[in-house]
């Protein structure tokens, strides 16, 4: 779902995108900055593993591997943070998106987007988009599920 002034809108189009998305009510407020940290700081020992894998498969085709989050903000706002990077087979951006309360409910969403540079890109992302949802899905509901429980 992209919001009416996302930052991401100036990097579209793509040829991939996915949004998951949850509607809190009666929750505590969620910063993006929480949302990025519940999401990219805190790994199951499932998620490591997998992502140790892709870089070792990937390192002989001159992927990049093995960043840090915090190295791959392209920007931010007080909504949003936009991350992402491009190597010379695609372009992936992440938004992270945390509206501000209105009615008790806050909108709280991950959205990925992909840009294929060429047909190695194509065939990257193929490979490894069910994973990619697996995780990305999972981690979201996981770091929803874990600040809801803060009440």
């Amino acid at each position: 779902m992209i919001q009416e002034n996302s930052l991401i809108k100036k990097y579209l189009p793509v040829d991939y995108k996915d949004c998951f998305i949850e509607t809190m009510v009666d929750k505590p407020y969620m910063s993006v900055k929480d949302l990025f940290n519940s999401i990219f700081h805190q790994y199951p020992q499932w998620i490591l593993w997998l992502l140790k894998l892709r870089d070792l498969m990937v390192k002989p085709f001159g992927l990049k591997t093995n960043k840090s989050f915090e190295n791959i903000i392209v920007e931010e706002n007080d909504n949003e943070i936009i991350i992402g990077t491009k190597d010379k087979h695609l372009t992936f951006l992440v938004s992270l998106f945390c509206s501000d309360f209105s009615d008790k409910k806050q909108i709280i969403s991950i959205s990925t987007f992909v840009k294929y540079e060429n047909i190695l890109g194509r065939i990257y992302f193929a490979v490894i988009w069910l994973f990619h949802r697996i995780i990305i899905a999972y981690q979201f509901k996981r770091a929803i599920r874990k600040w809801s429980e803060q009440l």
